[in-house]
């Protein structure tokens, strides 16, 4: 899913993931969210706010986060694809 390098990756919020390793950009910020959601409804942009959180509760550095016509690919944090379905 991409070429992340932690040594070079500059981000604006860092965590632990879910093996306990101290992680750089494993959050998405409320500024890139926002891109993310933008021309989504209120009440869809909120199922996927809960999504994101809850993945990033677990500590997950790839997940994707689902809306009604298909879904984001994140990784560390950063929109890396998207697919329709």
């Amino acid at each position: 899913m991409g070429d992340f390098d932690p040594r070079t990756h500059v981000a604006e919020e860092a965590g632990y993931d879910a093996n306990e390793n101290y992680v750089r950009g494993l959050k998405m910020p409320e500024t890139r969210f926002g891109n993310m959601v933008h021309n989504h409804s209120p009440d869809e942009q909120r199922i996927m706010r809960t999504q994101g959180d809850e993945a990033e509760a677990a500590g997950l550095r790839h997940y994707q986060v689902r809306h009604s016509k298909g879904f984001y690919i994140i990784e560390n944090g950063i929109v890396v694809g998207s697919g329709r379905g």
